[in-house]
């Protein structure tokens, strides 16, 4: 056993991150009782599952000709929940949740070994009698936290920052910015070759369900080669006369394409009509409902990538982003265009800052969803949570929108600034050269320095989860990481405003 007294704790930022978050979870207890609320849902509904594996089994065997079995349907929320293996307490769950915000992730080689490194960590789980976990283990309990406890803890942090003095939130500012999604830049013949891929992959994990896997014949063979054509695509594209070479390469994918996609659907089809799902425990059940949902959605996309690749590289016709496949691992992933900057495949969450610069209001909408659509309900978002009408909100031309702004109005807000020549338009001639919209616009340009320290620091441009839902709950995390240490600053800077004034 390691000893304090020889590995002191240091006194760092990382120190000052965990002594805050535990001051928050101090300031709100129910942030720990919802945590706990949600690990024991996980367990009840895991425990169900469990009975019903065991009562399908038992059904299994037929009853004697006296006895009358009634069957009654399990509920997950009615089921006790017994003395079984020792789980994580709420209150580590809820650091680490905190930690992975604050570290960008919990998973890479990087984060593991500031982990195992850090003794301020070590020394917070040893004051709480507790070991460090595994990393599985930590992911596995973080996991299963619901969206909606980790809006409480945001709520929570807000209503603390108001109790401290740190911040009255009169004055918010609104601004989007692009972040990547955990998935590769997209071409046609990727996309393709990818699609069918997976489908074939999943088609040879049947058998563990009782069924037949997908027969082979030629279909490796196709994609072997289309892995070629696309390396070869990749290779000419963007060259000096390549419009041929790309029209022969692609002609020989997506022939070869059709060709897979036709022996797969066949294969797939065959499998549907042999699935009895019956006769398979629960837990299976769900498993291969899964994988049969995922394929029919593969072979749904890759007949779509055939269709519109056809049309583009031989008939030049293009569709818009919405309607293509952008992501074999992240579907709800959007094409992302802001200004003049590089076009991401991602996400466009709306942030709203305070003058101090603690974000109020989190908004990540699917799709490309413009600005303008997005100025009431972010600004609703933060008035809502902190409980505070703003008296100024400042943002740019994007947001530019007289209903939006006249919604704003009838909601309390006096001065609604929108730079730009649009709302320029918007504005009354009065207003706009008056010194409150002046300060405005000059303000606005803040709410850039809070996008580059949440993304520098944070890593919030870069996404290590997919799917909208698991996106949001990323997010959130390192917006809610970013207050902490944010909180721990406007802090340290009222101290030295006091020490100087004394």
């Amino acid at each position: 056993m390691v000893c304090n007294l020889f590995l002191p704790a240091p006194d760092t930022d990382f120190r000052d991150f965990l002594d805050e978050v535990a001051e928050l979870s101090r300031f709100a207890p129910e942030i720990i009782a919802a945590i706990e609320s949600d690990l024991d849902a996980h367990a009840r509904e895991k425990k169900k599952l469990r009975l019903e594996d065991r009562k399908f089994f038992e059904s299994r065997t037929a009853d004697l000709p006296v006895l009358e079995v009634e069957s009654s349907e399990i509920s997950s929320a009615a089921l006790p929940l017994g003395v079984g293996r020792p789980r994580m307490p709420a209150e580590a769950v809820y650091m680490f949740l905190m930690l992975r915000g604050f570290l960008g992730s919990l998973s890479s080689q990087q984060s593991r070994r500031f982990l195992s490194e850090s003794m301020n960590l070590y020394t917070w789980l040893q004051s709480r009698g507790l070991q460090m976990p595994g990393i599985s283990t930590i992911l596995d309990n973080l996991n299963v936290i619901r969206h909606q406890t980790r809006q409480l803890i945001f709520d929570r942090q807000i209503a603390r920052v108001l109790g401290d003095g740190l911040e009255d939130f009169r004055s918010l500012t609104l601004d989007s910015t692009s972040v990547k999604a955990n998935s590769s830049w997209p071409t046609d013949a990727r996309i393709l070759t990818g699609l069918l891929a997976r489908v074939n992959r999943l088609g040879q994990q049947l058998d563990a369900f009782g069924l037949e896997n997908f027969r082979q014949g030629w279909v490796p063979r196709w994609l072997e080669e289309m892995d070629k054509l696309e390396f070869q695509i990749c290779l000419v594209a963007g060259k000096a006369n390549s419009k041929i070479k790309l029209k022969q390469h692609y002609r020989q994918l997506l022939r070869k394409g059709k060709s897979a996609f036709a022996a797969l659907g066949t294969q797939f089809e065959r499998v549907e009509k042999e699935i009895q799902l019956d006769a398979l425990a629960p837990s299976r059940r769900a498993i291969l409902l899964r994988i049969t949902e995922q394929i029919r959605s593969d072979l749904s996309d890759a007949g779509r990538v055939i269709e519109y690749a056809r049309d583009r590289v031989f008939h030049e016709k293009t569709l818009p982003s919405t309607e293509k496949v952008l992501s074999l691992s992240d579907g709800s992933a959007a094409y992302i265009t802001k200004g003049s900057r590089t076009a991401v495949i991602g996400y466009k969450p709306q942030l709203v800052r305070s003058e101090n610069g603690f974000v109020a209001s989190l908004l990540v909408p699917e799709g490309n969803a413009a600005d303008s659509i997005n100025l009431v309900p972010a600004i609703s978002d933060a008035i809502k949570r902190t409980g505070v009408t703003a008296g100024l909100v400042s943002t740019d031309d994007g947001y530019a929108s007289a209903q939006g702004r006249d919604a704003l109005h009838a909601m309390g807000v006096a001065t609604v600034s929108i730079s730009g020549a649009k709302g320029k338009r918007l504005t009354a001639l009065e207003d706009w050269e008056s010194e409150p919209y002046r300060d405005a616009r000059r303000c606005r340009s803040a709410v850039e320095s809070l996008m580059f320290t949440i993304k520098n620091r944070f890593t919030f441009g870069e996404l290590g989860r997919r799917g909208i839902e698991a996106v949001r709950d990323e997010l959130l995390e390192k917006v809610l990481a970013y207050n902490c240490c944010r909180s721990i600053l406007i802090q340290q800077r009222k101290r030295e405003n006091l020490e100087q004034a004394a």
